[in-house]
């Protein structure tokens, strides 16, 4: 019971940590954000251990996931703590690995738990190739400028990992679902709109930084938003997914 309560609050310093770190961050970041996002960052960690003891799940999935979530909480401190492109490029890097992590916690998973799921299949190619589509319409809709080369390159790669995240988050939630396990549908939804999140807060985050969005307060609420509570969804279906 205890752990739960504990699950409880993390949720609830969400919920109330969030609009103060949105408040304090603007117009301009400050030490007082920096420590109110980290704690933000910390809840969402939290989440996931606490999932861990919650179900006693201590599978590989459980690990990997939680390596992801750290990952996050790091970059999470290097996007934030400067404003320098040093602290950005280590903060983009750190995020992807932590997207890396993630895609591995699926990918293997999803053939341990279902055998008979095909790894390429021309659903998940074809959502791919439309989050894409949509990616290039939206660089250009908000004339996001990148350059040098390499950092249009860099930000191509990195969408491309993060919707290709979001498709075999959404398929292990899916085929969880399907099997008729329980709470399957509570698994799906964590997995699937959890990664969406996360797709859209990197989206938001790539048209503020590049698109001459960084004083729309609105963008930077969406974007604050839906990734604290994609990353507490995804850390959370660590109390289902076992494998």
């Amino acid at each position: 019971m205890l752990l739960k309560i504990l699950f409880g609050i993390c949720l609830l310093v969400l919920v109330f940590c969030v609009p103060w770190y949105l408040k304090a961050l603007w117009p301009e970041k400050c030490r007082k954000s920096l420590i109110l996002k980290m704690i933000c960052s910390t809840m969402f960690v939290s989440i996931g251990v606490l999932s861990i003891h919650i179900s006693g799940n201590t599978s590989t999935y459980a690990i990997i996931m939680i390596i992801g979530l750290v990952f996050g909480w790091i970059g999470d401190y290097f996007l934030h703590a400067k404003p320098s492109d040093a602290y950005f490029v280590t903060g983009f890097l750190t995020f992807l690995i932590g997207h890396f992590f993630y895609i591995g916690a699926y990918v293997r998973t999803l053939p341990k738990l279902f055998p008979d799921y095909e790894m390429i299949n021309g659903i998940e190619i074809a959502v791919e190739v439309l989050f894409i589509a949509l990616g290039l319409v939206a660089l250009k809709a908000f004339k996001v400028k990148l350059n040098p080369i390499i950092l249009k390159i860099g930000i191509y790669f990195y969408f491309a990992i993060v919707t290709f995240m979001f498709i075999k988050a959404s398929a292990l939630g899916y085929n969880y679902y399907k099997s008729g396990a329980p709470y399957g549908i509570v698994a799906f939804v964590l997995l699937s709109l959890g990664s969406l999140f996360f797709v859209l807060s990197d989206a938001t985050l790539g048209i503020i930084s590049f698109g001459g969005q960084k004083k729309n307060y609105r963008l930077k609420i969406f974007n604050i938003l839906t990734y604290f509570w994609g990353q507490a969804m995804l850390a959370s279906s660590i109390l289902f997914i076992e494998a």
